[in-house]
């Protein structure tokens, strides 16, 4: 997945999530894990790609039980997308 840019792996993961009922479901799980970590790890060189981590920082936090870190996030994504 290295050869991909930041953006691309965005799309795929949101894809996998949104197609997760066609799927086998530990595959998908595994695949948006190995998405999630990949996205983690690359350095956000550009708004967009800065956006995108924060919007995964959000689901992840969501996903944790973290309803603080959530709204902390969404108000920093209104202001950036803005």
């Amino acid at each position: 997945m290295s050869m991909h840019t930041l953006n691309e792996l965005t799309i795929h993961r949101a894809r996998v999530l949104r197609e997760q009922d066609q799927l086998d479901r530990s595959a998908a799980e595994a695949s948006v894990s190995d998405l999630d970590d990949e996205i983690i790890t690359r350095p956000a060189t550009t708004p967009d790609e800065g956006i995108a981590k924060l919007e995964l920082a959000r689901d992840l936090a969501a996903i944790d039980g973290c309803p603080n870190v959530v709204k902390l996030i969404e108000g920093a994504l209104l202001v950036l997308r803005h």
